[in-house]
């Protein structure tokens, strides 16, 4: 028996033929909007200015619209993926990076990213400014930031004779930072070291004494080397110690004994941090103070040590922001 074959009516065949080039005429007028569309993206503009696909997704998740509009109306600048890879990155101070990259072209990625937050492309004392007292424990007080003439910790408490250098009542230091240190004190006790205050709570206007003195024999150049400003003196916060061991509270030697040593790796654990390494003298604008150490508590003191870093890093990076 003969198959019959399928006829279709030519009006059946017109139908299907439109209804092919309606989907063919959807789909290609899909993709021209599409293209249309993506054209208008930052995306594709990045790209056409001469950054890469991936370059210009970079640029997309860190930056807003307005920020972008500067990538397309600048040269093309690649430096700005170095800055974004470096850990302390703060995306406040991109155009602050790039700008002292122009100027301080020997430096890297992260020496430009450290210097900024910290302020570093300034002069010392050049832009002071005031200290957040509300930090408490965590304010910063250095060469950039400064305290009042008359602001005094509330909380001071007298050291004891037996911990601290001097007649009974002549060392003070807040409660907080006090409290942290008789830990600190009988934990190195108990390995034997007997450590010793030799300066803790400075007023303002001792503080001037000593810078002064400072200056009168040697210069400002020296003073600001070992000395703060009245006002810039972490003393006056009433957190910082100078620590030293029963056995030896010489500037110059301290930094050889086992109670130094001592100090530098466990410090951290009870909330203090080295306020002035010796391999971070271009950072905190004093020479390296084997003695000096700074309350800060124990999750910021540490971060610090754990990574190597300083209070000023840390705070530019995790408070100031």
């Amino acid at each position: 028996m003969k198959k019959k074959k399928l006829k279709l009516k030519k009006g059946v065949w017109i139908l299907l033929i439109l209804v092919v080039l309606l989907i063919i005429g959807s789909y290609s007028g899909i993709q021209i909007y599409k293209d249309y569309v993506y054209k208008k993206t930052y995306q594709y503009k990045l790209i056409e200015h001469g950054y890469s696909l991936e370059q210009a997704k970079i640029l997309e998740e860190h930056f807003d619209h307005d920020e972008i509009e500067y990538f397309l109306n600048e040269n093309v600048d690649e430096r700005i993926f170095s800055l974004i890879e470096e850990k302390y990155f703060l995306k406040k101070n991109w155009k602050d990076y790039l700008a002292y990259m122009d100027t301080a072209k020997k430096k890297n990625a992260d020496e430009v990213v450290r210097d900024i937050n910290t302020h570093l492309n300034h002069k010392f004392y050049e832009q002071m400014q005031d200290a957040n007292l509300e930090l408490d424990t965590l304010m910063l007080v250095n060469k950039y930031y400064k305290l009042p003439s008359d602001y005094v910790p509330d909380d001071l408490v007298n050291v004891s004779t037996k911990y601290a250098w001097g007649d009974a009542g002549s060392k003070q230091v807040r409660e907080i930072a006090y409290n942290a240190f008789l830990d600190m004190w009988n934990e190195a006790q108990n390995d034997e070291f007997y450590l010793m205050i030799n300066s803790a709570y400075r007023s303002y206007q001792s503080q001037e004494k000593v810078y002064d003195d400072y200056m009168k024999k040697r210069g400002e150049r020296y003073a600001d080397t070992i000395a703060a400003r009245p006002g810039s003196s972490e003393h006056q916060t009433g957190l910082s110690l100078d620590i030293f061991s029963k056995n030896n509270s010489n500037k110059n030697t301290f930094k050889d004994t086992e109670e130094a040593l001592w100090l530098k790796d466990n410090a951290h654990r009870f909330g203090f941090t080295l306020r002035y390494p010796e391999d971070k003298v271009n950072i905190t604008g004093y020479g390296f103070e084997s003695w000096h150490y700074r309350y800060v508590g124990i999750e910021a003191a540490t971060y610090i040590y754990e990574n190597n870093i300083t209070f000023d890093e840390y705070y530019a990076y995790f408070i100031e922001k």
